[in-house]
């Protein structure tokens, strides 16, 4: 039993010190355009909880999210990447993901980061404009 509670600290505390080297990671390598709580700049930078919800439920999304130059050209590893991905779909998505969401792995960012996108905006369009016609809205 002492073991059994021993174990279950120490995988809370990893999980807690996960979590704390993600938000760090977010604020020096994401912060400065997508702003402290995700909101981004209208019409320039996009609002993180009104996006992540929409490109992981399309097919692509989930990969798009690490293609966008931000995320696959920082200086992030690939581990440190899907861990600062994970804390911001889990920190501003509000809730929101598709119930077939499951968190990144080294492994899913070792197989998309290299391949990059011809043009960002083209891709994004691609990817969510049958939800703006859905929804009335642009997600940004």
């Amino acid at each position: 039993m002492c073991a059994i509670l021993v174990g279950a600290l120490i995988a809370c505390g990893t999980a807690h010190a996960s979590d704390a080297r993600a938000r760090a990671d977010y604020m020096i390598h994401c912060q400065g355009c997508h702003v402290p709580d995700g909101s981004g700049f209208v019409g320039r930078v996009p609002d993180l909880g009104e996006t992540l919800p929409l490109f992981l439920s399309v097919d692509g999304g989930r990969e798009f999210l690490i293609q966008v130059p931000g995320s696959s050209q920082s200086a992030l590893s690939d581990a440190r990447l899907a861990g600062v991905l994970n804390w911001i779909i889990k920190s501003f998505s509000n809730g929101a993901l598709p119930a077939s969401f499951v968190p990144y792995e080294t492994t899913d960012i070792t197989a998309v980061r290299s391949i990059r996108l011809d043009d960002v905006f083209a891709t994004r369009d691609a990817l969510i404009g049958h939800l703006e016609g859905q929804n009335g809205r642009s997600p940004e």
